[in-house]
């Protein structure tokens, strides 16, 4: 394989102010970094887009440092390794690693993982169901939700990369599930994903429709929405349901601070947990399994939204943030990166 002597990226041109706009980032031609010998070189395929990365780019992530304007915009990538001297990552070894938003990139060899998804699923799969999202859903259902079979489980951003994962889990462990979505034919792609009610957030008495898909009130809730949804929701809690908060997509934007009706969380007498996945790196080898498990039955479908180029990420993410995205959003960088 040859070694590129340049390296396409997106770097940030101004921070973004409300809902992120294409044009806060543009694609510039820098030149390749020196290998050093711990190192490899990777081609970039596939590159996740991810909601947390708005408030990386505002400095807001409770964890990340703020990205620089001019700097390049972080992300996650499967990618092959095009260059290697370390013999447990060889040449052509397809690899999850964060290399930002680039072409290529060059990494320490220790801060790889090779890809490994079911035979007969998209590599891709190990940024979305088997990656970080995964991760995410797994840690809320089993360790802060803990729904029981006949319990009904209700999932914010339903089919997104940690909601549809999310829903399967729920359902596998024998629960009830409905999913809120932003649109109607959001609603379609989540009852294709095996929920077993949809509900349009934002329409005309949506809570009504709310309380009608849940009979029982709503036992366990994965927040992932705005304000509005969440106090939709936990107006229908049942006597000790069970809350993760998992994304706050209008803070994110700019919104004012999420909160909570103190009250209301109290007569339910219910349990809220916030939720970070860094906090359970623990379960990975269980949540490998378990999803790994639904993919290879059909428990669990891939659902991907994927933009080609690398110039399409920033009109990508714009959609993403702006919630018009179809499922986990991918950008296809390069199929056969060399």
């Amino acid at each position: 394989m040859t070694t590129p002597t340049s390296v396409r990226a997106v770097v940030l041109r101004r921070r973004p102010d409300g809902l992120p706009r294409t044009d806060d980032v543009t694609v510039t031609v820098t030149d390749l970094p020196e290998r050093g010998v711990e190192d490899v070189l990777l081609g970039v395929a596939d590159l996740s887009l991810d909601p947390y990365l708005r408030s990386t780019l505002a400095g807001t992530h409770l964890d990340d440092p703020a990205v620089a304007i001019g700097g390049v915009v972080p992300g996650r990538s499967v990618a092959r390794v095009l260059a290697s001297d370390d013999p447990t990552v060889p040449v052509g070894t397809w690899v999850v690693a964060e290399t930002g938003w680039r072409s290529h990139a060059v990494v320490p060899a220790r801060a790889v993982r090779p890809v490994s998804v079911p035979t007969g699923v998209r590599p891709s799969a190990a940024l979305g169901a088997l990656g970080m999202p995964g991760l995410t859903a797994y840690a809320a259902i089993e360790r802060h939700l803990r729904p029981g079979r006949g319990e009904t489980v209700v999932v914010s951003a339903a089919t997104g990369g940690v909601g549809a994962v999310a829903g399967a889990l729920a359902r596998a462990r024998g629960a009830r599930t409905v999913a809120i979505t932003g649109s109607s034919a959001k609603a379609d792609d989540a009852l294709g994903l095996g929920y077993d009610a949809a509900v349009v957030r934002g329409e005309d008495g949506w809570t009504g429709a709310l309380r009608r898909a849940c009979p029982e009130r709503v036992d366990c809730y994965l927040h992932m929405g705005d304000q509005a949804t969440l106090d939709g929701v936990l107006a229908q809690l049942s006597l000790g349901a069970r809350v993760s908060l998992c994304g706050l997509m209008d803070q994110y934007n700019g919104a004012g601070r999420t909160t909570l009706p103190a009250g209301t969380i109290m007569a339910a007498r219910a349990q809220v947990h916030g939720m970070v996945v860094h906090d359970h790196g623990d379960l990975e080898p269980a949540f490998v399994d378990a999803v790994g498990a639904l993919l290879r039955t059909g428990g669990l479908r891939l659902h991907e939204e994927r933009h080609r180029g690398l110039e399409s990420a920033g009109a990508a993410f714009a959609r993403l943030m702006a919630g018009h995205n179809r499922g986990k959003v991918v950008v296809e960088v390069d199929p056969d990166p060399r």
